[in-house]
């Protein structure tokens, strides 16, 4: 009786009322700090998958990005909580890693890694700009819903890619290109197990999906040193030690030693690239879970969208300045909302587990790009499913997602395929006699695509 009458008194506490409105929206304290716990564990891969990812990066410093990742989802989720209350947890995206060293590796801009996140804190400044003002609004007007869709698929597909290339599941060939790798060698074997044990999960309904694939790649590379004597995985020798120093990347952002005025462009091009994934991947994820929680009516209105997208906009500028890519609002909040969260309560669960994450640094240190690479390829299996949204029947649509889709993998650049996919829309818009329906904001951005293919 105790324990139930003080759960009953917490359910009613007057400050959590006032600030999340746990009993108008018909949920719990119980459900929401159960939601937010399971949550954590679905997401927290990411405390890993960044810094492996960033930190292959030279001149990078992994250490350093643990931090800025651990800091920068702590911030947005906690302000996405307290001011959004949606049960939406942020990070730095899984797409959003992937394309930012795809787009280093490829050469599809002549920057150094801190310049890139350069662009990366003046797109969030954008964004901010946007939450702000009714922009916004016509922003989500002027870009097609099959494009938007278009573009999600598309780094859905790299970010497989790259994650199959990681675990050496994808090799180089010298004449056909690239080939199936060894499958006999551990790492390959491991990550194809992993991945099929998370498709598994996937049948099922299982939604931790992502995260049984990143812990079974773990397990099974540990059980594999322990036969075999190897170091797949390096254990570290402590678990719990103060944060790692972020100085490496905190602030790199305002080193303009080597940004010269041929870069500029570059700059620009990277700040449109990573606004326009970032303000629609965070518009789409909160209007989702804030269906599947009954915050959002059928009539589609948004509520508290401003502090919403404010949390989201806020992440990247902040992550940026730590050194980190854009935050963003994670597909896994839908765990949240599965489990019966229907406030921001959930979310501040999640955020302050992200700052207890930061003394456990050296467990989430030890593991490779190849461990990670089957959390990857599941990030990118959940993004291709939204290819059955997508209007295929209408052929300007099917001509400007192939294209995206086709040159964001075959030229290992989002970059590119984004920039093509606007070409043929506007072009096949035109040809058609449907050029009065195009936005204008499509022209513009198509006029810039094209300068940028020409300058590449």
């Amino acid at each position: 009786m105790t324990s139930l009458s003080h759960t009953e008194r917490l359910n009613h506490h007057p400050l959590l009322e006032r600030i999340f409105q746990i009993s108008a929206r018909n949920s719990t304290v119980r459900t929401e700090l159960y939601a937010g716990f399971v949550t954590f564990l679905a997401m927290c891969y990411i405390l890993a998958v960044n810094p492996a990812i960033l930190g292959s990066i030279d001149g990078v410093d992994k250490e350093a990005v643990f931090t800025a990742t651990a800091l920068a989802s702590a911030f947005a989720t906690l302000l996405m909580g307290f001011c959004g209350n949606y049960p939406v947890m942020l990070a730095p995206g899984m797409s959003m890693n992937g394309f930012f060293k795809g787009l280093l590796a490829s050469g599809s801009v002549a920057l150094l890694w801190h310049e890139a996140l350069l662009g990366i804190f003046f797109s969030g400044i954008i964004f901010v700009i946007f939450s702000l003002t009714k922009i916004r609004r016509t922003m989500i007007e002027a870009i097609p819903e099959d494009l938007k869709l278009g573009i999600t698929v598309s780094l859905g597909l790299f970010i497989t890619f790259l994650g199959l290339k990681n675990a050496g599941i994808i090799v180089a060939k010298p004449i056909v290109m690239v080939g199936l790798g060894d499958i006999s060698q551990p790492q390959v074997a491991i990550a194809f197990l992993s991945l099929f044990v998370a498709l598994g999960c996937m049948v099922r309904k299982f939604k931790l999906a992502t995260f049984i694939a990143f812990m079974t790649s773990i397990l099974l590379s540990l059980g594999y040193d322990m036969a075999f004597g190897t170091e797949l995985v390096r254990l570290p020798e402590q678990i719990v030690k103060m944060p790692p120093d972020m100085t490496p990347t905190f602030g790199a952002i305002f080193n303009f030693d080597s940004l010269t005025a041929s870069k500029m462009f570059d700059l620009f091009f990277v700040v449109i690239l990573f606004f326009i994934i970032d303000f629609f991947d965070g518009l789409s994820t909160i209007v989702g879970v804030g269906r599947d929680a009954g915050i959002i009516n059928e009539d589609g209105k948004v509520p508290n969208a401003r502090a919403a997208l404010l949390a989201d906009a806020g992440g990247t500028v902040v992550g940026a300045v730590m050194g980190t890519t854009s935050v963003t609002s994670f597909s896994e909040s839908g765990i949240a909302s599965a489990q019966g969260a229907k406030t921001g309560l959930a979310a501040v669960v999640v955020g302050l587990m992200f700052l207890c994450a930061l003394f456990f640094s050296p467990i989430f240190a030890m593991f490779s790009t190849a461990i990670v690479a089957p959390a990857m390829i599941v990030v990118g299996l959940y993004m291709i499913g939204r290819l059955g949204q997508i209007h295929w029947d209408r052929v300007e649509s099917r001509i400007a997602v192939f294209f995206t889709m086709v040159f964001t993998v075959l030229s290992f650049s989002p970059a590119n395929g984004m920039a093509i996919g606007f070409v043929s829309y506007a072009f096949a818009m035109l040809i058609g006699g449907k050029g009065r329906e195009v936005h204008p904001v499509i022209y513009g951005l198509s006029a810039l695509f094209i300068a940028y293919l020409v300058l590449l």
